[in-house]
């Protein structure tokens, strides 16, 4: 960790978010940054929120401070340029937890990206660019509990110390490569990030290693115990992984012990699961062999897509592919996956050569409209199916 910081400012009261807010509404940019504790709770919150102006770090703790919303009218204003690292996730839970639109941003991972970085992480950047190791002891730390140690404090701080530096030597390696557009369109899609949703899904069980394995009655068993387990994550407001693994799950709807000697010897049984859950688990066990069997997965969302949809997309995959290697970037640098997705399909909605571009922003539209119309053009038409001969019945046949 590097020395010689001056002392990062704590903020756990709403009058001093009030403050803070009227301080950083007179910055040009500020540095954003988020812990949350959904490594370990059901009801995954926002519990710090790191902010770096050009010469101090804030940390306001929400957990004691309560109310933010002070703060939401920096996020929405466009003279205040917020720059994050990976901000989607963060964007995604200030929305959730707080309804802050945030307008006017850097993303420095995104930068990077666009630069063709090896290295995207904010420790790696940082250790490029300045030299600094940040240390990761603390990543998976449990930001919901308080107090918070001094060695947190510093480690969230440094989540945003060097935040804006990095943003001003990517924006010039950006505008030295004519990459700026690129990046000022990708932090307008970041823009758009909606809140957070993790819905529950019943059926979910499916996915589980292991699960289409099962037997149908297994199955059955899987699904009692994999909403048992949610059931009970969410009465102790804890993380499902938590409360029990997903190997003991399947394995006891593989066995389906029958007795509490079976059910306390099965393999990944540990005396504390046994204590704690042991009678949930033999009363989901009974349920699952009492219910129907389980014998498909829930049909997925058919696609329209047909063949020619197909090799459409297909064409643009390759399209992007050869592009982005001759720029030395990833492929969703030149199209994201879903915009090649929704102007694959464009052609089945519309004969309209001018609408098939919609799902692109007016810069790649610009900038790569032609190219991709062409691609979309030079595809032969589908052949048409061949008409299947009806056979003759023969005498014998009546």
């Amino acid at each position: 960790m590097p020395d010689s910081l001056p002392p990062v400012r704590l903020i756990t009261e709403i009058g001093h978010i009030e403050w803070l807010s009227e301080r950083l509404h007179g910055e040009p940019r500020i540095a954003v940054d988020l812990e949350s504790d959904g490594f370990y709770v059901y009801r995954e919150k926002v519990c710090l929120l790191q902010l770096s102006s050009e010469k101090e770090d804030f940390i306001v703790d929400p957990l004691l401070a309560k109310d933010l919303s002070p703060l939401a009218s920096i996020f929405r204003d466009p003279g205040v340029e917020k720059v994050f690292h990976a901000g989607e996730y963060d964007i995604s839970s200030l929305k959730r937890d707080y309804g802050f639109g945030v307008h006017h941003l850097f993303d420095t991972m995104a930068a990077a990206r666009i630069l063709g970085k090896p290295k995207l992480g904010l420790a790696g950047l940082i250790e490029e660019y300045f030299d600094v190791v940040l240390s990761k002891k603390l990543q998976r730390a449990n930001w919901g509990k308080r107090p918070l140690s001094e060695d947190q404090l510093q480690y969230a701080r440094l989540d945003t110390h060097y935040l804006l530096r990095l943003r001003d030597k990517l924006e010039r390696e950006l505008a030295e490569h004519g990459r700026l557009q690129d990046a000022q369109d990708a932090f307008k899609r970041l823009e758009r990030t909606q809140a957070c949703d993790k819905a529950f899904d019943p059926d979910a069980f499916w996915r589980l290693p292991g699960a289409r394995e099962l037997s149908a009655q297994g199955l059955a068993v899987l699904k009692e115990l994999y909403l048992f387990r949610e059931k009970t994550a969410s009465e102790l407001d804890r993380a499902p992984f938590r409360v029990l693994p997903e190997p003991l799950l399947v394995h006891l709807a593989a066995r389906r012990p029958d007795t509490p000697d079976a059910l306390e010897g099965a393999a990944g049984m540990t005396p504390y699961l046994f204590h704690n859950y042991g009678q949930g688990l033999a009363e989901a066990i009974r349920r699952g062999l009492e219910a129907p069997p389980v014998g498909a997965p829930p049909e997925a969302p058919r696609s329209d897509w047909n063949g020619p949809t197909a090799r459409r997309y297909e064409a643009l995959r390759a399209w992007r592919k050869a592009l982005a290697l001759e720029r030395g970037v990833e492929p969703v640098v030149i199209l994201e996956t879903d915009e090649a997705k929704a102007i694959a399909d464009a052609p089945s909605k519309s004969e309209d050569p001018q609408t098939w571009l919609a799902a692109l922003s007016d810069f790649k539209r610009e900038a790569y409209g032609e190219d991709i119309l062409r691609v979309l053009q030079s595809l032969p038409p589908s052949a048409p199916r061949p008409k299947r001969r009806r056979r003759r019945r023969s005498s014998a046949q009546g």
